[in-house]
């Protein structure tokens, strides 16, 4: 039995490193390759190089240092409206009575259903109808709206496993529904709420086809679409653009790496009460 089991360790310790090494050469590759020439990158893909090019840095933070930082107030600002806003109709959803209350929190189940690249062009229609074409409001708005549905459906199935206890002594000792909201329901949900907005601002970080969509203006872009910049009409700059995907992994990178205890504890809460 020892024998089966210290084979059985073997094989798993096997298997999790050849995913730890499949999950971490991307990001081997994206170093190595941001101090390579496209002349080093050709003759030595994958390996090291002897003449390192950290000029690329500087010159790809001259070129992304603005689009990362619209990317930040994008998604920043999206994921602070989404929480905001996800969260009250969470709330309403999980302890009021209604009329159609039901048949309101199906249709969001519905909408989960629906492929976001068939939303794209009536987006498109209302935004440029609203004359918010090339503006930050182009983007952050759709995502706000288009970023509730997941968040709504796990905050209210949380939010319904607060005992009703709390919400009794809340109201005897003169509290209202906001008071009760932002002094018992919000400190409870905290790491849940944390871990849905840096879900959603990945998800808006990475996006790349509704900024290219709606904007156009190189001071507008976001840093998906400004990477494009390092491609001109004769060749790729293949060392630039992966020192620029590097600058702009960093602000990510910052984010999980301060929030990480708040995430793990979101995400196991929220599996767990779902």
């Amino acid at each position: 039995m020892r024998q089966r089991q210290r084979r059985f360790n073997a094989l798993l310790l096997a298997l999790l490193g050849v995913l730890l090494a499949v999950t971490i050469f991307p990001l081997y590759f994206m170093l190595v390759s941001s101090v390579k020439t496209n002349y080093q990158l050709q003759t030595n893909y994958f390996g090291l190089t002897l003449e390192p090019h950290f000029e690329h840095y500087a010159e790809a933070f001259d070129k992304v240092s603005v689009y990362i930082g619209n990317s930040i107030v994008i998604s920043g600002v999206a994921a602070i409206g989404m929480m905001l806003v996800s969260c009250l109709s969470a709330y309403t959803f999980a302890r009021f009575l209604f009329p159609l209350r039901s048949l309101l929190f199906g249709l969001i189940l519905m909408f989960l259903m629906i492929p976001s690249v068939l939303t794209l062009v009536p987006q498109f229609v209302l935004v440029t109808k609203l004359g918010l074409m090339n503006s930050h409001w182009a983007a952050i708005l759709p995502y706000i709206a288009t970023g509730q549905l997941v968040t709504i459906f796990v905050l209210r199935t949380f939010f319904e496993q607060v005992p009703k206890e709390l919400f009794e002594s809340m109201r005897i000792d003169g509290a209202g529904e906001l008071r009760t909201f932002f002094s018992l329901v919000v400190p409870f949900a905290v790491p849940i709420i944390l871990s849905m907005g840096l879900l959603h601002v990945l998800n808006t970080w990475n996006d790349f086809i509704w900024p290219l969509l709606v904007l156009p203006d190189h001071a507008k872009m976001t840093l998906t679409v400004g990477l494009y910049r390092f491609m001109d009409q004769q060749q790729i700059l293949y060392g630039q653009m992966f020192a620029g995907m590097t600058l702009g992994s960093l602000p990510l990178m910052l984010l999980f790496g301060l929030t990480m205890r708040y995430f793990v504890q979101g995400m196991t809460s929220g599996a767990i009460k779902a």
